[in-house]
This record gives structure tokens, C-alpha cells and sequence, in this order.
């Protein structure tokens, strides 16, 4: 019996045992209808043979769900069972009138069956096959020597009434057996067409979501009656919202009570129907965090050119603007410090003048008591005034590196070793270093590395105030870059502090000239490192010094060191 399923794969398990489960109702309902016409019409003839017909279709049914799960070839299985039910048919045929049977276009139904699993070739054989079963039954109830049951002899037609009841049935038999085969492959065509179609679609869908959620960008879309229809990642970080709370809420309802101008920015642009492009907003978070948003609004529009809503992307110009800041910082710094280094100069030459006349004065007078002690005042503060403008003049006018390759261990032991020889620095202070790498080279100024570490490590020992460990350590981060560590046991820095530690004349100390760590800082940014400052957790800071190990000054636009800590962290 036929049955046409969804799919036509031959393989497919479920398909096989979708058919053969439709196959055994259309038997059940075909022999159901022969027993009962001939109840009907023919009260006195056995039915056992249409049961026998029933029982054997059931098992040939069975042997092809065996048979495949045996392994047998499905193609080789389904030729088999259509055979099987042609005779099955020619049977039933018999057995419920003959030619004049109302079962006998029961044929078709095998032959749809069989252009469905085998194709056009499948459907055009059974029906070969069946015209040829059909034919020789005809010809051998004509003849006589078969004798259809339920219909006696005298009501068999004349010879040429059977050759046109045959001719009829074997055209109707290859008719069906071309169409149903053309329709099959055409739908399969299709359907793997469709197939394509949707695995393109899905990958595109795919594709889609991905770009979406790695975009640095905010993206909401919303349709032309304002709802949300989609956000991403980015855009859910920068506004502080879950996808899942507001896709499908109206832009309004789902913005206004945190961000209500990016709402109306948002909704503006969809009724007026027009873009915005490089728009800058001020957006709040929650704890009422302010956020500058460049926003951009277009318009999406269908192939009618009909508004279908609108695409809003975004960015979080925060570090942008904190950027900008710190570039006009540089500017007013570098006009400041110019403007400086030529006051500083001019200063230092009549300062120059005036401690050498005091000192000769010193030295030619004979001064007591209090006169003494101001004369040593005056003599004191004018080299402190003196040091202080020969840092400054050096930190405004820092030479440019001279590179080479140097080993920083070295280069830290010869410092450790000059700083050992002043006994009130180094006073109940220890010193711990340690090397993980061994030896590393870098690409640096010997000179310009020494006064880094001194600096630091003249910084480490002041905060500890004759009594604590310093721990040094050096280790590389990868192959370009390597990291100089100092930990002391003082008191830490205040966060007020740690903002303006490499401010130039910002200083905590005593008697400091506020210049000593940002001519170190100055330095490694010069040799385009980074150094970054942080309390830790039980006591004391911590500098970190990041540099390449490799002259990367020539290469614009890249970043040898990465960011391990801020310098205000």
C-alpha cells in the first residue's frame, strides 16, 4: 500500500516507519471494505482468503522493518515490498470481482509509494509491473481459467469492453507512475533547495548574533511602533539594563526612568523619520553615574522604502573624554614647563652669584650666636633652592634616551651597592631581591634605568622610616616585556595622594622636591613603559615597573607594555 510522508529520505528510520504504519491502516481499510461488499452482495462466499491477504500484507510489512534493521538496503527493500504489494493488490482484485473489482485502480496507491522512495524510475517500473499483473488477470479471466469471486460468469463483458476497461487502467497506471515520480523529484529538488536556504539563514542568523555581541559598540533596534526588538552586549554594559527585561518593551517605558534622554533621542528620530548622526548625550547609570554617550541614529527601511523603525549605535566616551582631558593636561604641561625652564635658568645664574658672595662673606666674617645660625640658614636654602632647580631643569629637559642593551639585575645591584654606603638610609632597613628569570636584558639607558631604580628605591626607604623590608623582584610578563617590582612595609599612600604621585613638585615629604618620581615616571614613558602604584592589602605600596625589552619607540600607534595597574591605581 502508498502512503506520502513529509520526507523522502530512504534512510531515514522514521520515514520507513511512518509508511509502513500508514501502509498497514490503508491494507486494513481496502480488505476491511472487499469483506464487507462482499457480505453485502455475495452472502454465501468464504472470506478467509481476504484475512489470509490481510495477515500476509502485515508480514511483508514486518519483513521490511526487520529487514532494515538487519541492515538491508532500503532501496533493495522497498523494490521488494512494492512487488510484494502489487501481487497483494492482483489478490485482492481477484478476490472482490475481478476486471470489474472497485479496488482495481488500488494500484496507484503502489505506485505513488514507490515514485516517492525510488523516484521517477521507481513509480514507471510498478507501474510496468502493475499493467503487466493487471493485463495477464484479465487475460486469464477472459480465457476463463480464472474465475473472479463474488461475480459470476455471465456477467463478465464482452472482449472488447475488457480490452478497453484494461487500456483505460495501464494508461491511468503510467500516468500516475510519471507524475507522482515528477512531483517527487521536484519536491525533493525543493526541499533540499528550502534546506539550503534555512542552513544559510541560520548561518547568517548566526553570524549576525556574533558580530552583534563582539561589536566595542552599542546597538538597539527598535521597530516602527518603538518596541525593542533586539540589543547587544555592549549596549547592555553601557546603559546598565538586561536584554531579557526590556526586549519587547517600548523604548520609553524601558529607558525613561534611568536615561530619559536617550529615550527621546531614540523616539525622536522614529517619528520625525530622520537620522542623527555624531550626537553626544549624557546618559545616568545607577548610583547616579553620569555617562557621555556619541550616539548615532539610522533610519532602517524595507525594499518599499517604508519605515520599518530604527538602529541606535552608541559609544561610551568615557575614556575618550578622560583622554581629551589628559591631553590638554600634557598641553598646559608642556607650556607651563617651557615657559618654567626659561624662568628656572634665569634664576639660577644670579642665584649662582648669590651663594658664592655669601659663602666668601661666610668665610671672611666672623659671626656668633644667632647671626652664625642665619648665615647657615641662608647658605642651606640656597643649595636646597639650587638642587631644587637643577631637578626641575633636568626633569623639563630630560635628554633622549640613549639605548643599549643593559641587564637589569646588574644595573639594580650597583644601585643596591651605592645606597649601602650611607648607613643613615639604610639604617634598620632590610632588602629582599630576587630574580625569577635570572638575567634579563633589556633595551634601555643604563644611565636614565639607574635613576628609575634609585628613585624608587630612595622613595621605598623614606616611607619606611628606618625600619621595615624592601622586596624587590624582577620577572618577565612574556617575551617583549619584563616587570620590576617594589614592595615596602610603610605606610601606604591616601588615595588623595595617589592621584598626583607623579605630578611634577607634588611631594609628602619633608624637605622634597616633588621631582624625583615624575623624572622616573617621564623616563619609562620615554622608553614607552609604564610604572603603577597601589597599596597593598596588609601593609605598605607598591611600585611596578613595566618595560619592553625590545626598541619599540619607532613603531606608531602600538603599545609595548601592557597596563598591569594604573599610575593612580
Amino acid at each position: 500500500m502508498g502512503a506520502i510522508t513529509s520526507r523522502g529520505s530512504v534512510d531515514d528510520i522514521r520515514t520507513t516507519n511512518v509508511f509502513l504504519g500508514l501502509r498497514a491502516i490503508v491494507l486494513t481499510l481496502i480488505v476491511g471494505a472487499g469483506i464487507m461488499i462482499l457480505q453485502l452482495t455475495q452472502g454465501n462466499v468464504s472470506l478467509g482468503p481476504l484475512y489470509v491477504l490481510l495477515i500476509v500484507g502485515y508480514i511483508s510489512g514486518g519483513l521490511l522493518y526487520a529487514g532494515m534493521r538487519m541492515g538491508v538496503s532500503p532501496t533493495t527493500g522497498f523494490w521488494a515490498l512494492m512487488v510484494a504489494d502489487v501481487v497483494l493488490e492482483t489478490a485482492i482484485i481477484h478476490h472482490s470481482g475481478g476486471m470489474m473489482s472497485h479496488f482495481s485502480l488500488v494500484y496507484c496507491l503502489s505506485i505513488i509509494a514507490a515514485a516517492f522512495f525510488l523516484q521517477v524510475h521507481g513509480g514507471l517500473g510498478i507501474a510496468v509491473f502493475a499493467s503487466f499483473c493487471y493485463a495477464c488477470y484479465g487475460i486469464l479471466e477472459t480465457q476463463g481459467v480464472l474465475r473472479p469471486v463474488g461475480r459470476d460468469v455471465a456477467e463478465a463483458g464482452s472482449m472488447a469492453g475488457g480490452v478497453l476497461h484494461l487500456y483505460l487502467h495501464v494508461s491511468i497506471f503510467f500516468v500516475v507512475g510519471a507524475v507522482s515520480g515528477f512531483l517527487t523529484q521536484r519536491t525533493r529538488a525543493e526541499g533540499r533547495q528550502l534546506q539550503t536556504a534555512k542552513t544559510k539563514l541560520r548561518q547568517l542568523r548566526i553570524d549576525t548574533e556574533k558580530i552583534l555581541e563582539h561589536m566595542s559598540s552599542g546597538i538597539l533596534v527598535i521597530d516602527h511602533d518603538g518596541k525593542i526588538l533586539t540589543i547587544n552586549p555592549t549596549a547592555e554594559q553601557i546603559l546598565g539594563v538586561d536584554k531579557l527585561d526590556i526586549v519587547g518593551l517600548h523604548v520609553e517605558a524601558a529607558f525613561d526612568p534611568l536615561t530619559p534622554e536617550f529615550a527621546r533621542e531614540v523616539f525622536e528620530a522614529l517619528e520625525s523619520d530622520r537620522g542623527k548622526l555624531r550626537n553626544e548625550i549624557s546618559v545616568k547609570r545607577d548610583r547616579g553615574i553620569q555617562i557621555p554617550l556619541g550616539l548615532s541614529i539610522s533610519i532602517l527601511k524595507d525594499e518599499r522604502d517604508e519605515t520599518r523603525g530604527v538602529i541606535a549605535v552608541f559609544q561610551d566616551l568615557t575614556e575618550v573624554r578622560g583622554m581629551q582631558e589628559r591631553v590638554r593636561k600634557a598641553d598646559r604641561l608642556a607650556a607651563i614647563g617651557e615657559l618654567s625652564a626659561g624662568i628656572a635658568h634665569e634664576i639660577r645664574n644670579p642665584l649662582a652669584s648669590i651663594s658664592g658672595a655669601i659663602e666668601m662673606l661666610s668665610n671672611e666674617l666672623e659671626l656668633k650666636g644667632e647671626n652664625r645660625r642665619l648665615m647657615e640658614l641662608v647658605m642651606k636654602e640656597s643649595d636646597r633652592l639650587d638642587r631644587i632647580i637643577n631637578d626641575f631643569l633636568e626633569f623639563a629637559r630630560l635628554r633622549p634616551p640613549t639605548r643599549g642593551r643593559v641587564s637589569v639585575s646588574k644595573c639594580l645591584d650597583e644601585v643596591l651597592m651605592l645606597l649601602s654606603n650611607n648607613p643613615a638610609l639604610m639604617c634598620g632597613i632590610e632588602t629582599e631581591v630576587s630574580h625569577a628569570d635570572g638575567e634579563v636584558v633589556a633595551e634601555f639607558d643604563e644611565e636614565q634605568l639607574k635613576q628609575v631604580l634609585f628613585s624608587l628605591t630612595i622613595n621605598a626607604f623614606e616611607a619606611m622610616q628606618g625600619s621595615g623590608t624592601l622586596s624587590i623582584r624582577t620577572a618577565k610578563v612574556d617575551d617583549d616585556t619584563m616587570r620590576i617590582v617594589f614592595q615596602d612595609d610603610g605606610p601606604g599612600i591616601a588615595d588623595s595622594e595617589r592621584a598626583r604621585l607623579f605630578e611634577p613638585f607634588f611631594t609628602t615629604k619633608d624637605g622634597g622636591t616633588g621631582l624625583g618620581l615624575a623624572i622616573a615616571n617621564k623616563i619609562v614613558e620615554a622608553h614607552r613603559g609604564r610604572i603603577g602604584v597601589r597599596n597593598r592589602a596588609d601593609r605598605g605600596a607598591e611600585f611596578s615597573i613595566v618595560i619592553p625589552l625590545r626598541n619599540t619607540i619607532e613603531e606608531e600607534g602600538s603599545s609595548a607594555c601592557p597596563e598591569v595597574m594604573s599610575p593612580v591605581s
